[in-house]
């Protein structure tokens, strides 16, 4: 059964952005690329936000290239 709560809401005044993450095989397929994150050394995909008026594609694109030179 749902509950519903009322109040202040957190997430009033917050902005959604769409994000893009890529993953890139090497040719056997057995290994996958990978970015070590700066602000808490963590591993994740390569991407990142997607900036206005650009694609998925373009976004995974634009990201790989500036997170990995790629």
């Amino acid at each position: 059964m749902s509950k519903y709560r009322f109040g202040k809401r957190i997430g009033k005044e917050g902005t959604l952005r769409v994000g893009a993450s890529a993953l890139i095989y090497d040719e056997a397929r057995e290994r996958i690329l990978m970015t070590q994150r700066e602000d808490n050394s963590r591993w994740c995909l390569p991407g990142g936000g997607m900036d206005p008026g650009e694609s998925a594609a373009e976004t995974c694109v634009r990201e790989v290239v500036e997170e990995t030179g790629l």
